[in-house]
């Protein structure tokens, strides 16, 4: 007797991942897509793929979930803005990150979708009916940010991003961003929370663009503009009443202060195929790879949006750090920072006092977390 097909709602990357693991394990799967075209949920946007979340390059860790990733190029520098301070992260061993194509022909999920095809996966577009499934990766749950954007033409820098955290633009931990995803196209964009009532995020990006990026955007080069929605949180499970596998964003995999959400698409749907295949537990296998994760990031958010709203002030006047990515990754990834997190409770009222925080930058000196400015050494473009 022919057994019925897996069937998967949502053709992100998340139910692409999910597919394609299931079908290479000889299932048969049906992945429902609600749009005519697979990335038409997106205008054409490019994301970054972080590389300081894991230990092991992130293409590397993401293609052990058995898909291949058509990055454009890699970013070796965000420059970060607060106040009257700047941040600067850079790569020197490593890459920050990737930059990612979403949305349209030519995208992420549009290539994703062509590898599942490749292994038998049947995708039905423009489908609207509800029916029962055995996955759900349709993305954004419960809306908490928005964000507008703009995409340009222009001359631009691909490996550079700058990063606004001004509260006077973003309040709480919303941002502004100036992203170039090639030579000659870049994208600007900010976000706010539902909780910020009166923010105009319109208004806030011109004030961005008027003050960091001056005449790299023309307004004679405007393409198109866009909206985002977001939504994360640390579920309790991952599984439906129903049993039906939540993955991505449906389920609230993004981690609350970057909020960042291809790698845990990917490999949530890795993590679900596995649980079908091998009939695991798949509460059990999301929590025990990346429960931590969003603990901590859940905790340096709520530390970073106290610090926008209290400590800004508190940091050194024209205060300038260079940190290499590796050696923030380490940091990152340790058990000690981890430590330290989970009695911020007991300190973070110390975070707001200038001399605290002043004597905390030369411990952290001490470890050589810092670079010197002349130690920044990009290779040429």
């Amino acid at each position: 007797m022919e057994s019925k097909p897996v069937k998967i709602l949502g053709a992100g990357l998340s139910g692409l991942t999910c597919a394609l693991n299931l079908a290479k394990a000889g299932y048969k799967v049906d992945v429902y897509e609600r749009c005519p075209l697979v990335g038409g949920h997106y205008k054409q946007n490019p994301q970054m793929l972080p590389n300081w979340f894991s230990k092991e390059d992130v293409i590397e860790e993401l293609e052990k979930c058995n898909i291949k990733i058509n990055w454009i190029n890699k970013i070796e520098q965000i420059e970060i803005y607060l106040k009257d301070q700047k941040v600067v992260f850079y790569g020197k061993k490593s890459p920050i990150g990737y930059t990612v194509l979403r949305g349209g022909e030519d995208s992420f999920e549009a290539d994703l979708a062509k590898q599942a095809v490749s292994q038998g996966v049947r995708i039905i577009t423009n489908f609207e009916k509800d029916i029962k499934v055995d996955v759900v990766a349709t993305g954004v749950s419960k809306i908490l940010t928005v964000g507008y954007g703009q995409v340009y033409q222009g001359k631009f820098d691909p490996a550079t991003l700058k990063v606004l955290f001004n509260p006077d633009y973003s309040p709480t931990v919303g941002y502004c961003y100036f992203f170039p995803h090639s030579r000659e196209v870049a994208t600007v964009k900010t976000s706010k929370t539902l909780k910020d009532e009166g923010v105009d995020v319109k208004k806030n990006l011109e004030e961005f663009k008027k003050q960091y990026l001056g005449e790299k955007i023309r307004r004679e080069n405007f393409l198109y503009d866009f909206g985002t929605k977001r939504s994360f949180g640390i579920p309790k499970s991952a599984i439906s009443s129903q049993g039906t596998f939540l993955v991505g964003e449906t389920a609230g995999f993004q981690d609350e202060l970057f909020r960042f959400g291809m790698r845990y698409a990917i490999i949530s749907g890795y993590l679900a195929a596995k649980a079908i295949i091998q009939d695991l537990d798949y509460d059990e296998l999301w929590k025990k790879r990346f429960l931590s994760e969003f603990q901590r990031t859940a905790r340096v958010r709520k530390i970073f949006c106290d610090f926008k709203k209290k400590g800004l002030k508190s940091l050194p006047e024209s205060l300038e750090l260079y940190i290499e990515i590796d050696r923030f990754k380490k940091l990152w990834l340790s058990g000690g920072f981890n430590g330290l997190l989970a009695l911020s409770p007991l300190y973070q009222h110390f975070l707001f006092n200038k001399f605290f925080l002043e004597v905390a930058l030369k411990v952290l000196s001490s470890f050589n977390l810092f670079s010197k400015k002349d130690e920044i050494d990009l290779p040429p473009l």
